[in-house]
Parts: C-alpha cells; sequence; structure tokens
C-alpha cells in the first residue's frame, strides 16, 4: 500500500510524462501526415529525420524524470544495440506499462526508435492512441473476433514490410499480456515470475526479415510493483539484462525462444532471493 505522500509523486510523475508526451505530440502528427501526403523521396526522408528527432526528444523527457528527479537506477548489463539504423525486433517479459518507459530508456539512445504491437483498443486512450496513430503502430485484435488471428497476422507482416523502408525496431510483449500471479495460475505458466512465450508472431517476423537483430530484454524487478507504484519513487533500481543475436543464425525460433525465457526466470529467480 501506498501512503499519500507516494500517490502524490506517483500522481506527479503521471503529469509530468504526460505533459512531455502532449509537447511532442503535435511534432509527430505533423510530420507523419506531411510524409502522408507528399510521396517524394526526399521530402519522406526528412520527415522521418523530424520524427525521429522528435521521438528521442519524447523519450530523454521521460528518462530524465525517472533517472533525475525519481532516481530510479537502471542497472543495465549485457550487450545493447550499437547502430540506430540496424533493423531490430525487440523481445521482453511484461509487467506493467512501466516496461515500455525502461525499454525506451535503455534502447532508444543507442538504437532505432521503439513501436510496438499494440492492442487495437489502445487506440482509443488519450494522448497514448494519438502516439500510437502518428507513428502507425501495428494494431492487433488479439484474434477475438472471426478472423482476427488471421488480420493480427497481416498486421505483423505489414509492420515487418514497413522495416524495409525505415529503420525502427519493433517491440513484442510475446507474453501476451501482463504477468500477475493470477494469470500465472489461470495459464499453468511452468514459470514462478513470467507467462508462456508465443513464438508465432516472432516467427513470422523473422520470415520476412531474416536478417534484423534479435534484442532480448529482461526486465527485473526487485519485487511485485505496479506502472502506480513505479511512479511513485518506490523503485530504487531496476536490473536490465540485454542480449542481441542475429536473425539468421536462429534455426529452431520456438526453442531458442523457450531457453531464452528459462535463462530469464533464472535471472529473476537469483535476483529476488
Amino acid at each position: 500500500m501506498l501512503n499519500p505522500l507516494r500517490h502524490c509523486i506517483s500522481t506527479l510523475s503521471l503529469t509530468a510524462i504526460t505533459l512531455n508526451l502532449l509537447f511532442w505530440i503535435p511534432f509527430l502528427i505533423f510530420f507523419a501526415i506531411i510524409s502522408a501526403l507528399v510521396p517524394i523521396p526526399a521530402i519522406r526522408r526528412g520527415c522521418y529525420f523530424c520524427t525521429d528527432l522528435s521521438y528521442r526528444g519524447a523519450v530523454g523527457g521521460n528518462s530524465f524524470w525517472l533517472e533525475k528527479i525519481l532516481g530510479i537506477r537502471l542497472k543495465v548489463t549485457g550487450d545493447l544495440p550499437t547502430s540506430k539504423w540496424q533493423r531490430t525486433l525487440v523481445i521482453c517479459n511484461h509487467r506493467s506499462w512501466f516496461d515500455i518507459l525502461a525499454v525506451q530508456a535503455v534502447l532508444v539512445p543507442r538504437g532505432p526508435i521503439i513501436k510496438f504491437l499494440i492492442k487495437k483498443e489502445l487506440i482509443y486512450v488519450p494522448v497514448v492512441g494519438w502516439i500510437c496513430l502518428a507513428l502507425n503502430f501495428p494494431r492487433l485484435t488479439r484474434g477475438q473476433k472471426p478472423g482476427g488471428k488471421g488480420k493480427d497476422f497481416n498486421s505483423v507482416t505489414s509492420a515487418v514490410m514497413e522495416m524495409d523502408r525505415t529503420p525502427f525496431a519493433l517491440l513484442n510483449f510475446i507474453e501476451g499480456t501482463r504477468f500477475t500471479p493470477l494469470k500465472q495460475q489461470r495459464l499453468k505458466s511452468k514459470y514462478r515470475y513470467l507467462l508462456k512465450p508465443k513464438t508465432g508472431g516472432l516467427r513470422m517476423m523473422l520470415d520476412n526479415l531474416p536478417d534484423a537483430d534479435i534484442v532480448d530484454v529482461t526486465l527485473i524487478y526487485p519485487q511485485d510493483l505496479n506502472f502506480w507504484h513505479c511512479l511513485s519513487g518506490q523503485l530504487k533500481q531496476l536490473d536490465v539484462h540485454v542480449t542481441c543475436s542475429k536473425g539468421a543464425q536462429i534455426q529452431n525460433i520456438k526453442q531458442w525462444v523457450n531457453d531464452s525465457w528459462d535463462k530469464k526466470e533464472s535471472l529473476i529467480r537469483q535476483a529476488r532471493s
């Protein structure tokens, strides 16, 4: 339970992050519209450059608040991306919306901007939805309706094909949903701190983009904290382990992901013990 002061800090943090995003959204929307309306390669390259700068500015503002104001230490180990131009697929375990802020803070300064596979309903969320639309994030139906699964695959394929034209990273929380102890029991996950990964989407990405790098991120929270707790300053350190692999060198993607999740579970158990 958070005390009143912590709730006030969380409210202030959310307000600061929201205002930072609201500042950059008009730039993102403007350059997205220009790029869509003016099909001239030079203009589109210029719009991408400006969009890239705006995105990095937004991430920089959020990261400054988390690290300098809230005092959260991001302890990063492993191999980080070294090029902003390499096409990249990012996978990560998923606890809360704070995961997105953490992954951006760690990867964006050294690598390409990050887009996400998002649930279709997220576009109706103020601020967040506007960013998703401006940056054309691929939207998933989650297969809840007839033909939904096929639409999801089409969304993934379209997003991957677009990566041939613009260098961005595509983030996929391949557990499919945020981890909670209740979901862990209901889904009968063999892991204590993770849900079972789903490899279909990642396999399709690699089929369309075999030369992409795969950046595997493990977020290790010291205790069970949700998004609101993290914004309150209760989180003092977040361990982030990153490994980079060449997609073309992976022969069996399902086995590779399962091995990765075994390693994630071991890392988290060691840190939480």
